[in-house]
């Protein structure tokens, strides 16, 4: 009665060995595939908070923008912080309709996480087509509008503009 068609002691524990070996190769790629994934959804969530800032001031008078901040021609940018929600324009009013809604874009907090954003205005708006040629008269219809949103050690930028 003498059967040796069973597997050693020695042979499974080398067998579990290698499986193990394979095995962790593999969730290894699970890993990196995760953080890949995780990097770009925080990515995802500044570029929609630069994208809601940036609708926010696309949806500001265009008027007051440039009177209050382009009244000088040689005037082509003005950087914003949360600082400007109360400025003020030439007859007493605000230059944003509400400074606590203007306050919140500047500083948002999404799943835990502080954004902050920085806004450039520009009257430094070039044609498309031919970008080696200025146009003075898009500079009466447009206000360029740069946001750049940082959070932790990363950021997004997003550009638009304000039309007359």
């Amino acid at each position: 009665m003498r059967c040796e068609k069973g597997l050693t002691l020695i042979e499974v524990l080398i067998s579990i060995t290698i499986l193990g070996i394979i095995m962790t190769s593999f969730l290894s790629f699970f890993n990196q595939a995760y953080s890949y994934t995780k990097t770009n959804e925080d990515k995802t969530v500044g570029i929609n908070v630069a994208r809601n800032v940036l609708y926010y001031f696309e949806q500001q008078d265009f008027k007051k923008i440039k009177e209050n901040y382009f009244s000088h021609e040689t005037i082509m940018e003005k950087e914003m912080n949360i600082d400007n929600c109360h400025d003020t324009s030439i007859n007493g009013e605000t230059v944003f309709d509400d400074p606590a809604v203007c306050e919140s874009f500047f500083d948002t907090k999404v799943n835990e996480v502080d954004y902050t954003s920085n806004v450039t205005f520009t009257r430094d708006i070039l044609d498309s087509e031919n970008p080696d040629q200025d146009k003075p008269h898009l500079q009466d219809q447009l206000i360029g509008v740069e946001i750049t949103v940082q959070w932790g050690n990363h950021s997004a930028d997003v550009r638009g503009l304000i039309k007359k």
